[in-house]
Protein backbone atom coordinates (compact mmCIF):
# COMPACT_ATOMS: atom_id res chain seq x y z
CA UNK A 1 0.00 0.00 0.00
CA UNK A 2 1.49 3.34 -1.07
CA UNK A 3 1.99 5.77 1.48
CA UNK A 4 -0.24 8.93 1.02
CA UNK A 5 1.89 12.27 0.20
CA UNK A 6 3.06 14.26 2.72
CA UNK A 7 1.76 17.89 3.35
CA UNK A 8 2.65 20.79 1.30
CA UNK A 9 4.60 23.32 2.91
CA UNK A 10 3.83 26.93 2.50
CA UNK A 11 6.96 28.54 0.92
CA UNK A 12 5.62 31.69 -0.98
CA UNK A 13 4.00 34.64 0.18
CA UNK A 14 2.47 36.27 -2.97
CA UNK A 15 1.20 39.75 -2.85
CA UNK A 16 -1.52 40.74 -5.15
CA UNK A 17 -4.32 43.41 -5.53
CA UNK A 18 -7.65 42.76 -4.59
CA UNK A 19 -8.97 42.76 -8.05
CA UNK A 20 -6.56 40.06 -9.19
CA UNK A 21 -7.31 37.64 -5.55
CA UNK A 22 -10.91 38.20 -6.91
CA UNK A 23 -10.33 37.07 -10.27
CA UNK A 24 -8.21 33.75 -8.88
CA UNK A 25 -11.06 33.13 -6.46
CA UNK A 26 -13.39 33.51 -9.02
CA UNK A 27 -12.02 31.10 -10.98
CA UNK A 28 -10.66 28.89 -8.83
CA UNK A 29 -14.64 28.39 -7.64
CA UNK A 30 -15.33 27.92 -10.89
CA UNK A 31 -13.04 24.72 -10.98
CA UNK A 32 -14.11 23.68 -8.14
CA UNK A 33 -10.50 23.98 -6.04
CA UNK A 34 -9.44 26.23 -3.57
CA UNK A 35 -7.22 29.31 -4.24
CA UNK A 36 -3.79 27.89 -3.67
CA UNK A 37 -4.93 24.45 -5.13
CA UNK A 38 -6.40 26.53 -8.49
CA UNK A 39 -2.50 28.78 -8.92
CA UNK A 40 -0.53 24.90 -7.86
CA UNK A 41 -1.93 23.74 -10.90
CA UNK A 42 -1.70 26.89 -13.16
CA UNK A 43 2.03 27.28 -11.92
CA UNK A 44 2.17 23.30 -12.78
CA UNK A 45 0.87 23.92 -16.26
CA UNK A 46 2.48 26.28 -17.30
CA UNK A 47 5.88 25.18 -16.13
CA UNK A 48 5.26 21.13 -18.01
CA UNK A 49 5.62 19.76 -14.48
CA UNK A 50 3.36 16.68 -12.71
CA UNK A 51 3.32 16.51 -9.55
CA UNK A 52 1.52 13.45 -7.25
CA UNK A 53 1.27 15.37 -4.05
CA UNK A 54 0.00 18.69 -5.86
CA UNK A 55 -2.59 16.25 -8.14
CA UNK A 56 -4.05 15.20 -4.67
CA UNK A 57 -4.66 18.45 -3.56
CA UNK A 58 -6.04 19.59 -6.65
CA UNK A 59 -9.98 19.69 -7.34
CA UNK A 60 -12.32 18.77 -4.85
CA UNK A 61 -16.31 18.82 -4.62
CA UNK A 62 -18.01 21.84 -3.12
CA UNK A 63 -20.97 20.39 -1.60
CA UNK A 64 -23.99 22.89 -1.31
CA UNK A 65 -25.19 23.89 2.25
CA UNK A 66 -28.61 21.76 2.08
CA UNK A 67 -26.27 18.80 0.90
CA UNK A 68 -24.29 19.25 3.95
CA UNK A 69 -27.65 19.12 6.11
CA UNK A 70 -28.97 16.18 4.08
CA UNK A 71 -25.82 14.37 5.18
CA UNK A 72 -25.60 15.90 9.22
CA UNK A 73 -28.84 14.18 9.13
CA UNK A 74 -28.20 10.71 8.13
CA UNK A 75 -25.07 10.59 10.91
CA UNK A 76 -28.33 11.28 13.09
CA UNK A 77 -30.11 8.59 11.74
CA UNK A 78 -26.97 6.39 12.04
CA UNK A 79 -27.46 6.88 15.51
CA UNK A 80 -31.02 5.76 15.50
CA UNK A 81 -30.26 2.96 13.83
CA UNK A 82 -27.33 2.06 15.77
CA UNK A 83 -30.42 2.78 18.83
CA UNK A 84 -32.83 -0.37 17.26
CA UNK A 85 -30.34 -1.99 16.30
CA UNK A 86 -29.01 -3.01 20.29
CA UNK A 87 -32.66 -3.22 21.14
CA UNK A 88 -33.16 -5.99 18.55
CA UNK A 89 -35.54 -3.54 16.65
CA UNK A 90 -34.87 -5.12 12.84
CA UNK A 91 -37.84 -3.38 11.20
CA UNK A 92 -36.29 -0.14 12.60
CA UNK A 93 -33.45 -0.47 11.56
CA UNK A 94 -34.22 -1.82 8.03
CA UNK A 95 -36.36 1.99 8.08
CA UNK A 96 -33.33 3.78 9.07
CA UNK A 97 -30.68 2.16 6.59
CA UNK A 98 -33.52 3.24 3.93
CA UNK A 99 -33.52 6.55 4.94
CA UNK A 100 -30.31 7.27 5.09
CA UNK A 101 -29.71 5.53 1.49
CA UNK A 102 -32.15 7.44 0.03
CA UNK A 103 -30.23 10.60 1.04
CA UNK A 104 -26.49 9.09 0.10
CA UNK A 105 -26.76 7.40 -3.44
CA UNK A 106 -28.23 10.46 -4.73
CA UNK A 107 -25.82 12.87 -2.88
CA UNK A 108 -22.87 10.85 -4.09
CA UNK A 109 -24.15 10.53 -7.55
CA UNK A 110 -24.02 14.31 -7.53
CA UNK A 111 -20.77 14.72 -6.18
CA UNK A 112 -19.16 12.61 -8.71
CA UNK A 113 -20.86 14.53 -11.61
CA UNK A 114 -19.69 17.95 -10.15
CA UNK A 115 -15.75 16.04 -9.63
CA UNK A 116 -15.73 15.17 -13.15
Amino acid sequence: MRKPPAPLGSVLGIKMSSGLREAVAYRARQDGMSDSAWLRHLVLRELGLESETDAVTGPRPRIPPEELAALAGCVREIGVATQHATLGQTKEVIASLGRIRGVLIPTCVGLAGRAA
